[in-house]
């Protein structure tokens, strides 16, 4: 998709859009998210059917055969944006294992099926 101007518009990338193209990926990172835990849950579940544990754990494992993650989720209170109220979530990832490009592969695919529609 092309703007007018003939640049490519950002959102034709959208689909390969990750945190960690360039640079290793850290073996452990946090990420605040607009989100419940629940919300996570459902999102997880949705993007990985196989995942283990459970909002109410405050823990998940996403797993393949290379690489493992542990997302570990607290609530972090809520944003407000005038009358808008977003609930905000702490999640903190630490792969267990897999070498850099195992978990650069499994977050691309998490991230692409967690993946919201705005800008």
């Amino acid at each position: 998709m092309r703007w007018p101007s003939g640049h490519r518009s950002p959102a034709a990338d959208r689909g390969t859009l990750v945190v960690f193209d360039a640079g290793p990926v850290a073996a452990e990172f946090e990420r605040t998210l607009t989100a419940t835990a629940e919300g996570f849950e459902r999102d997880v579940r949705q993007a990985w059917p196989g995942a283990a544990g459970s909002a109410a754990e405050r823990r998940f494992v996403v797993e393949n055969e290379a690489c493992s993650l542990q997302i570990d989720v607290e609530p972090a209170g809520v944003r407000r944006l005038g009358r808008f109220e977003l609930p905000q979530l702490i999640a903190r990832y630490r792969f267990l294992r897999g070498d850099d490009a195992d978990r650069r592969e499994l977050l691309r695919r998490l991230d692409r099926a967690m993946q919201k529609g705005g800008g």
